[in-house]
């Protein structure tokens, strides 16, 4: 049976941006910018104002009168939030730096909130010198951080090149097909950004929304990083049979697929190595090894291996 919207039962939070290898990527203009938001309350202040916690005051306050809530977390703070989107509808963003949001319908659709102007700027004034150091010591830590990340996308893109030749593509877009084709047909074709996996202050978290709100799961078991392709031919199939899905990227390169959730029958692909026991969840398997020619593969295992513990350590770092 098909759910009445887009967005129905996604059950816990998502991450509406990413810290990647190639710096900080924003899918807000997926998210907030979606034709259903009729209402966006785009909130400006600096660190510490309390943006955070006016969302989630706001949530709870929706919540007591029945209103669906969306939890959009912050990537490098999980336990922050950059967003909530209230029955479909209304948006509450954070739009200060790293988004820097800013009005496109003002008044019309888009209001500021300005929490700036509850500073105690007298009390800001005399702790200038350690709140100047402390934001220094901050942008050298995200650019340290950035370099790691740069790094081991570096490693990933390498070992995806090496991978390529030894993909039987055919042969995994006609398993694709006979998944994909026995999934309902959808109301139009069209993805919306969702993602399940950040690198930020806390290391690498992860939610598990689309798995934890599915009806039906297929697992994924990876091999040698190859479950991505296979993700992105699910999209790619869903689209042409007019599947609406939320669809999640790895953080390391937030072009590369790690979940795909189709929103209208509650169908989510998810890959193993991103479920802590995936031998819990009652889901039809897939073995990447079917669709990767170990013939071709064997001479460069060893240093797609060894790339991989790089890329770990510099993760770790």
């Amino acid at each position: 049976m098909k759910r009445d919207s887009f967005d129905e039962g996604i059950k816990g939070p998502l991450f509406a941006a990413a810290n990647s290898g190639e710096g900080f990527i924003s899918f807000y203009p997926d998210i907030f910018g979606n034709e259903s938001i009729k209402r966006k309350y785009i909130i400006k202040g600096g660190p510490g104002t309390g943006k955070s916690y006016f969302m989630k005051r706001v949530a709870d306050f929706a919540k007591k009168r029945s209103a669906a809530i969306e939890y959009y977390r912050c990537s490098s703070d999980p336990d922050s939030l950059d967003g909530i989107i209230i029955n479909r509808s209304i948006a509450v963003i954070d739009g200060t730096a790293p988004h820097s949001v800013d009005t496109d319908l003002p008044g019309a659709r888009d209001e500021i909130v300005n929490l700036g102007q509850f500073w105690n700027t007298e009390f800001l004034t005399e702790n200038f010198d350690s709140i100047d150091s402390l934001v220094k010591s901050k942008s050298a830590a995200y650019k340290k951080a950035y370099r790691y990340l740069s790094a081991c996308l570096d490693l990933e893109e390498i070992n995806m090149s090496l991978l390529l030749p030894c993909v039987l593509e055919a042969k995994m877009l006609g398993a694709v097909k006979r998944i994909t084709d026995r999934i309902p047909k959808g109301s139009g074709a069209r993805t919306l950004a969702g993602l399940e996996d950040s690198i930020g202050m806390r290391g690498r978290v992860r939610f598990n929304s689309y798995l934890e709100s599915a009806g039906k799961v297929f697992v994924i078991d990876d091999y040698f990083n190859s479950a991505p392709l296979f993700l992105a031919l699910v999209v790619k199939n869903g689209l042409i049979n007019e599947n609406a899905m939320r669809v999640s990227y790895e953080p390391v390169s937030a072009k590369r697929l790690d979940a795909v959730y189709f929103s209208e029958c509650g169908v989510c692909f998810v890959i193993s190595k991103n479920i802590e026991d995936s031998a819990v969840y009652d889901g039809s398997r897939i073995n990447m090894k079917r669709f990767v020619d170990n013939s071709l593969l064997d001479g460069i295992k060893g240093e797609i291996r060894s790339n991989f513990r790089i890329a770990n350590a510099l993760l770790d770092s």
